[in-house]
């Protein structure tokens, strides 16, 4: 018995990989278990009876980690009494290795990880490997456009950029295209609220907290701590571009190389410092330009204290819109 163990948390590459493997052993008879289909009589068949239709056989467990942990230890226990008996392969797809996992010795591990929010350089990286899987490719930038319009979501990455490589006939996606092609995405971000209010754009800040504010799922701390590193990058950037803040645009490899410097992700660089796409319909303004240093190091004080006082039990919906107010007409502007 082979034994494959397939670790991390993206979906779509760990079911490539799987994909790869059941190619190789078209004529084994395929079993997939999974939480919402497992049964203990049918482990016990799998591993006391021969296959009716074929003379190996492959078992796919998906998703181990949402087993209960009983059925975790079952399973674990069969792998290893049947590991020279058992005719086949088995495959163990999890998130983590779990305790009871470790009592395996696998033949073979791979891990599928999806990069952290932060890492962009790895994201654009990973969006360039699902066009690969289509037999297509793109520059850095439409990467990063497919990042700005459809977010860190591996599944919905996944069906976009499908979705525009079976509409283009070019091997290369490009831009237009991507505009063009791509669904809507309307669900408000902290990003997107912190952007409307970085621009001094007073009314859709509030609009958009607004929608924030009423969904259950609303922390104002972590409002209050995302706005805060917000604020903070802006003063990194604001930073690493004192040399050329009378510089009137950059280009894309100027706004990577900014990044790394300042350790602030592209697409922040990118809307700090009016980077504009030959597709977007509202011009980007040089945020960096509205704010000099003291103001940005005042506003993180201020954030400072709304943090202090949201601890202390205070009103977060009259506590951000005056902050708000405060960044867009008050001592700031």
């Amino acid at each position: 018995m082979e034994t494959i163990l397939i670790l991390g948390d993206s979906k779509i590459l760990k079911n490539k990989k799987i994909e790869e493997i059941l190619n190789k052993h078209k004529n084994a008879e395929l079993i997939r278990i999974s939480p919402e289909n497992y049964d203990d009589e049918l482990l016990d068949k799998i591993f006391t009876m021969g296959s009716l239709f074929a003379q190996e056989k492959i078992v796919v467990f998906f998703e181990f980690s949402e087993f209960k942990i009983h059925q975790q230890e079952k399973i674990t226990k069969f792998l290893t009494k049947q590991k020279d008996s058992f005719i086949g392969t088995i495959i163990v797809d999890t998130k983590k290795e779990s305790k009871s996992l470790t009592n395996i010795k696998f033949d073979k591990k791979f891990e599928f990880s999806l990069p952290s929010p932060w890492q962009d350089d790895l994201w654009l990286k990973f969006i360039k490997n699902i066009s690969d899987m289509f037999g297509k490719s793109m520059d850095e930038e439409v990467a990063f456009r497919f990042l700005e319009l459809v977010g860190k979501n591996e599944e919905l990455l996944y069906e976009e950029i499908k979705k525009v490589s079976i509409y283009t006939e070019n091997e290369i996606i490009n831009l237009v295209e991507v505009e063009e092609i791509l669904s809507v995405f309307p669900t408000i971000t902290y990003e997107e609220l912190c952007y409307s209010l970085v621009k001094k754009d007073f009314s859709q800040t509030i609009d958009k907290f607004a929608v924030l504010a009423n969904s259950p799922q609303f922390s104002p701390i972590a409002l209050n701590s995302y706005l805060f590193t917000y604020f903070l990058d802006l003063l990194s950037v604001k930073l690493n571009t004192l040399s050329t803040k009378n510089q009137p645009s950059y280009t894309w490899p100027e706004i990577s190389k900014i990044s790394k410097e300042a350790e602030v992700s592209q697409q922040r660089v990118a809307n700090f410092l009016g980077f504009n796409f030959k597709t977007d319909k509202e011009r980007k303004i040089n945020i960096s330009k509205i704010y000099d240093l003291k103001i940005i190091e005042q506003i993180l004080l201020e954030i400072e204290e709304m943090d202090r006082i949201l601890k202390l039990g205070g009103n977060s919906k009259v506590l951000f819109p005056k902050f708000f107010h405060n960044i867009c007409y008050g001592d700031q502007c």
